[in-house]
């Protein structure tokens, strides 16, 4: 049913002036709104695919601009956006579809400059690409560009010669001779030729880093689920430093001044204290981010991590690559420099978590307990703040504002060892949102209605990461009716965290459902004694009474 032609286009150009102003969230929901009114319109589709692109949303901006290709089959629009966006997310093979696509599409317009626009990104991704190679030679000979119709004549007759057919990879040079009889390149490559040499390969051109680099960084990830909760939060932020310093390389070019000075360079590294560059250091910073991603991808960390260097010598300082390092000199046992680059790394979002975790960890090496337990509790912090509800997200920072505090009067170091093994178990895992999800609602079925409290006070009073998944396992089995198994597990979940009253509550529990009544006012009885007498008489005394007049009043 179609829409209000009216509010389709009011939205419409609310995105436009939006988009025009560079305010790429409001566009995005204007046109939203105009593809609510008419939906799958294809200019609607391709503006809020732009939107998205400028956001960084890409996995959404793919979905649009397919959706736009689909509808509108002549198009190369969308399907150069595609080839752009997989380019952008390292999708090279997918890249390099959408681009011959797009060409071929624009050479239908007779748009033959942005045709050989998408066959020169071909190539930036896969240089050997004979169709690519063949479709520019044509297209420079014909517009009479006979230096760039010489050279791609040549990397043809060279990707030929290496299929056996001499006899048309001569007939290729030749034609390049009759295009350009005076050409030193094609003079050499007859010679070569002649003298039964292979000719060169083609070179990549430049401006094909960063698509490489980012099908590297996906590569180097690609045993582990895509999900964020697949890895643990250090390999999380690892993967963001390696991402983020892959972004520089789609934004700077070597042999383009005003490309260099535009948004991609400095975007990247607004906020993050870096100082304005001259030309030379971004040259230099932006080679070695370049071989750093690569030799890190390959296993050569060491090599990485002078290329790392070499960027902060060049005066590039960005918190990606103050981790990255932090963490490879971590890896190295150089602690001090390890600790030295992630300080710079904990004061960006993305890095924090990852960047505490490794700090602690360093420090716990070093023999250091009292700071690593300060640090592991901020990386706590960090975490539990990710995964409790959103408004009680600033109360839970808040809470441990005053653990943290008194965590630095702490000095036995039993007590500090196991405060950071606790943490350090509860955290580096796969899937450890999850986890911390989990341990969250067994929580709020012990607190009932009150505020959520921090996991640190769980972790402190179980003194054990595994008695809280124990505790998980206590309630999964009692969920299940298979209460005599649960009971088993609560009492071994008890050997390691004899202290910890929810504990005993859920016991009490079970007792009540196997009708052991006196033997659950009797734990229940003991509990709010144990609350009363550590002060704390508001949210578990009063459950505690709640569950003997509810399941014991007459």
């Amino acid at each position: 049913m179609p829409g209000n032609e009216d509010l389709f286009q009011k939205a419409m150009n609310e995105g436009h002036s939006a988009a025009w102003d560079q305010e790429w969230n409001k566009a995005a929901s204007a046109y939203r709104k105009a593809l609510q009114e008419v939906p799958d319109q294809p200019k609607a589709l391709n503006s809020l695919g732009l939107a998205l692109f400028q956001l960084g949303e890409f996995d959404e901006a793919i979905n649009i601009y397919k959706r736009a290709a689909q509808i509108s089959l002549q198009d190369p629009v969308p399907m150069e956006k595609l080839a752009q966006l997989f380019e952008r997310t390292g999708r090279l093979k997918e890249g390099v579809e959408a681009a011959s696509r797009a060409a071929e599409l624009f050479l239908n317009q007779r748009d033959v400059d942005k045709a050989i626009e998408n066959w020169a990104r071909i190539i930036t991704l896969e240089p050997e690409h004979l169709t690519a190679h063949s479709r520019l030679a044509l297209a420079y000979e014909r517009l009479g560009r006979k230096p760039q119709a010489v050279a791609e004549y040549i990397n043809v007759a060279s990707l030929v010669q290496r299929t056996g057919d001499l006899q048309k990879t001569d007939s290729i040079i030749q034609r390049a001779l009759q295009i350009h009889p005076e050409s030193a390149e094609a003079k050499q490559a007859q010679t070569l030729l002649r003298a039964g040499q292979l000719l060169p390969k083609p070179l990549r051109p430049k401006g094909g880093t960063g698509p490489i680099a980012m099908a590297q960084i996906k590569r180097l990830d690609s045993g582990k689920k895509e999900s964020d909760s697949g890895l643990d939060p250090i390999a999380e932020a690892r993967q963001s430093a390696l991402t983020q310093l892959a972004e520089l390389l789609f934004e700077y070019t070597s042999d383009d001044n005003t490309t260099q000075q535009r948004r991609g360079f400095q975007a990247l590294v607004h906020g993050a204290g870096q100082l304005m560059l001259n030309q030379s250091d971004q040259t230099k910073a932006v080679l070695h981010i370049g071989q750093a991603i690569d030799a890190q991808t390959k296993g050569n960390d060491a090599q990485a991590a002078n290329e790392l260097e070499h960027a902060l010598e060049a005066r590039f300082d960005h918190p990606a690559l103050h981790f990255d390092l932090g963490l490879i000199r971590a890896a190295e046992n150089r602690y001090e420099s390890a600790l030295r680059q992630l300080q710079h790394a904990i004061k960006h979002n993305n890095f924090a978590l990852g960047a505490r975790l490794l700090m602690g960890q360093v420090n716990q090496k070093m023999g250091r307990l009292a700071p690593a337990s300060i640090e592991y509790l901020e990386a706590l912090k960090i975490a539990d703040a990710a995964v409790a509800p959103s408004e009680y997200t600033d109360e839970i920072r808040q809470m441990y504002e005053p653990l943290i505090e008194a965590q630095a009067s702490v000095t036995d170091d039993a007590e500090l060892k196991r405060l950071c093994d606790n943490i350090n178990t509860m955290l580096m895992r796969p899937h450890w949102r999850d986890h911390l999800y989990k341990a969250r609602e067994e929580m709020q079925r012990s607190q009932e209605n009150d505020l959520p409290m921090p996991l640190a006070e769980m972790i402190m009073q179980a003194q054990s990461s595994a008695a809280l998944d124990a505790i998980h396992r206590v309630h999964q089995l009692a969920r299940a009716g298979q209460l005599r198994t649960a009971m088993e597990e609560a009492y071994y979940a008890l050997s390691s965290a004899p202290t910890y009253l929810p504990l005993h509550i859920l016991m009490g529990d079970l007792l009540v459902r196997e009708n052991h009544q006196p033997e659950a006012i009797a734990k229940f009885t003991v509990i709010a004694q144990a609350y009363n007498a550590r002060g704390d008489t508001r949210s578990e005394e009063r459950r505690v009474g709640k569950e003997c007049r509810s399941r014991w009043s007459p």
